[in-house]
C-alpha cells in the first residue's frame, strides 16, 4: 500500500493542475440596437444630473410624502418578501461555494462481534478523519458558482425593481388621495353655495319674485351634488387603505391610514421641472428590472457549462487517517494507525439521452432568457416614450382645463347677473353652476394625472435607484474583489 501513495499523490497533483478548464460558453452581453438619443422633445427636458433623481419624490417638497415613501421602503410586505429571497439566494451561493472545497468529517465506530467457533467476542474501535474532494476538472462547480452568484444578484435586482415600483405606487396613490380630497372640498363648497342659493330662492318665492319651478330646480341641483359626495368619500377611504397596505401599516388596512390631512393638490407643485440626463443605452444599467433580466441570462449561460460537464468524467479524491484497535488503551500505540487513499472516477457510458436532454433544456432556457432580456429593454423604451406622451398630454390638458375654468367662472357671473336682471330663467344659472363644478373636478383630475405621469416617467427612467451602489446585503465582508465588480456590472461574471 505504501507504493500506491506516491502514485496517488502524483495523480492528485495532476488533477489539481487541470482545475480551471471550464467547459461551456463564457458570457457575453447580447448586442441590442438602441437609439443614440431620445427624441428632441424629451432630450430638451433632461437637464439634471442623474444623482439628483435618486430621491426624485423629495422634489415635491412634501414631508408627509417623504415619510410615507420611507415607511413603505422599510415596512412594505412585498418588499420584505423580496428581501427574504435575497437572503435565501445568498445561502444558496454559500452552499455552491462550499462545494468547491474539500470536506473533512470525523468518524468513530465501536464494533463488538462474536466470530463463532467458541472464541470470545471481539471488540474493534475505530477513530478516523475522512477527507473528500471532488476535483473540478471541467469547471462544473465553478459554473455552478457563477450561476448561484448570478441568481443572488437577480434576487437583489428584482428586490430593487419592486422597491422602485412600491415608491411609484405610494406617490401615485398619494396624489390620488390628494386629488380626491380636493374634489371633496370643491363639492362641499358647491353644496354650501347651492344651499345658500336655495334659501335665497325660497325667500324670493315668498315675495313673489320667483316660482316653485325655480325652487324645485335649485333643490334638485343641490341633491345631485349631495349624492356625489359619498362616492368621493368612499374613494378617499379606499386610497387611505391602499396607502396603509403600501406602507405596511397592518392595523390601518380596515379604517385607512391616519394623519394624511385634508389638503388637496394645491399644496404641491404643478409638476417636476427637469429630468435626469441620460441616453437610451443608460436604461440597461439604470433600470433594476433590466439588470435582473440580464442576471437571469448569466445564470442560464452558466447552467449550460454545468450540463455539458456532466458528459465528462468526474474525479474524486478521498483520504482516511485514524486509529484502529481492539481496546481504548491501544489507540495511542503506533501500531493502531491506519490510513487509506482513494482516487475514483466516474465515466458516463449510457443514460438513454438524459444528459443530452438536460443540455437541450438549459440551452432552451438560455434562449428564453435572452428573449426576455431583449423584451425588457424594448418594454423599457416603450415605457419611457409612453410616459412622456402621457405627461405631455396631461400638461396640455391641465392648461386647457384652466382656460375652461376661467371661462366657466365668467359664464356663471354673467348668468347670475342676467337672472337677477330678469333676462333669463334660473335654469341657465343652474347649468352654469353645474358646468363650473364639472370643470373644477376635471381640472383636479388633470392635475392629478400630470403628477402621476411625472412619477411614472421617473420610474421608467430608473429614477429612485442607485445603479452604482454595491448591495451591502449581497456582497458581504470577505467576498473577493471580482465579486464586488460583478455586483456593479453583472455582465462580467467571474471567469
Amino acid at each position: 500500500m505504501r507504493s500506491i501513495l506516491p502514485r496517488a499523490l502524483t495523480g492528485a497533483a495532476l488533477a489539481l493542475a487541470l482545475v480551471g478548464c471550464a467547459v461551456g460558453p463564457d458570457y457575453e452581453r447580447p448586442e441590442v440596437t438602441l437609439p443614440e438619443a431620445w427624441p428632441e422633445a424629451i432630450g430638451e427636458q433632461m437637464d439634471k444630473d442623474y444623482s439628483d433623481a435618486e430621491f426624485w419624490w423629495e422634489m415635491f417638497e412634501d414631508p408627509l410624502l417623504d415619510r410615507l415613501v420611507r415607511e413603505a421602503l422599510e415596512n412594505n410586505l412585498d418588499a420584505e418578501i423580496a428581501a427574504a429571497r435575497v437572503v435565501q439566494a445568498r445561502a444558496v451561493l454559500g452552499l455552491s461555494r462550499a462545494e468547491q472545497f474539500p470536506r473533512l468529517d470525523g468518524e468513530a465506530e465501536v464494533l463488538r462481534e462474536n466470530p463463532g467457533r467458541g472464541d470470545d467476542p471481539e471488540t474493534e474501535i475505530t477513530i478516523a478523519a475522512v477527507l473528500s474532494y471532488e476535483v473540478d476538472l471541467w469547471g462544473r462547480l465553478a459554473r455552478a458558482n457563477q450561476a448561484a452568484r448570478a441568481r443572488l444578484l437577480n434576487a437583489a435586482f428584482t428586490r430593487d425593481a419592486l422597491r422602485l415600483a412600491v415608491v411609484s405606487d405610494v406617490v401615485s396613490t398619494y396624489f390620488d388621495y390628494r386629488a380626491t380630497r380636493e374634489q371633496i372640498e370643491t363639492t362641499e363648497a358647491t353644496i354650501q353655495s347651492q344651499t345658500e342659493a336655495l334659501e335665497l330662492e325660497r325667500s324670493r318665492r315668498e315675495s313673489g319674485a320667483t316660482t316653485d319651478l325655480t325652487v324645485r330646480q335649485a333643490q334638485a341641483e343641490l341633491e345631485t351634488s349631495r349624492a356625489s359626495l359619498p362616492g368621493l368619500q368612499a374613494d378617499a377611504d379606499q386610497q387611505r387603505r391602499a396607502l396603509a397596505v403600501l406602507v405596511g401599516e397592518i392595523g390601518a388596512v380596515i379604517d385607512g391610514l391616519d394623519g394624511l390631512g385634508d389638503e388637496g393638490l394645491e399644496a404641491l407643485p404643478e409638476t417636476l421641472s427637469g429630468l435626469p440626463h441620460s441616453v437610451p443605452s443608460d436604461l440597461i444599467t439604470r433600470r433594476p428590472d433590466i439588470r435582473a433580466a440580464e442576471t437571469r441570462l448569466i445564470a442560464a449561460n452558466a447552467d449550460i457549462g454545468v450540463a455539458r460537464a456532466e458528459w465528462l468524467p468526474s474525479l474524486n479524491l478521498a483520504a482516511l487517517f485514524g486509529q484502529e484497535a481492539s481496546g481504548v488503551s491501544q489507540l495511542a500505540s503506533g501500531d493502531s494507525a491506519i490510513w487509506e487513499l482513494l482516487v475514483g472516477s466516474t465515466v458516463p457510458l449510457l443514460d438513454f439521452g438524459r444528459r443530452q436532454a438536460t443540455i437541450d433544456e438549459v440551452e432552451a432556457e438560455y434562449a428564453i432568457a435572452e428573449l426576455e432580456y431583449r423584451l425588457a429593454i424594448q418594454e423599457a423604451l416603450v415605457e419611457v416614450g409612453n410616459a412622456w406622451s402621457v405627461l405631455n398630454a396631461a400638461h396640455e390638458r391641465v392648461e386647457a382645463r384652466q382656460r375652461e375654468m376661467r371661462a366657466r367662472i365668467e359664464v356663471l357671473d354673467l348668468a347670475e347677473r342676467r337672472y337677477l336682471g330678469g333676462f333669463v330663467g334660473y335654469l341657465e344659472v343652474l347649468d352654469a353652476r353645474r358646468a363650473l363644478l364639472d370643470a373644477s373636478l376635471t381640472l383636479t383630475e388633470a392635475s392629478r394625472d400630470r403628477l402621476a405621469a411625472t412619477a411614472t416617467l421617473f420610474r421608467a427612467l430608473g429614477g429612485g435607484w442607485d445603479s452604482a451602489a454595491i448591495p451591502s446585503d449581497v456582497l458581504e465582508d470577505g467576498d473577493p474583489d471580482d465579486a464586488k465588480e460583478e455586483a456593479v456590472t453583472p455582465a462580467d461574471p467571474d471567469d
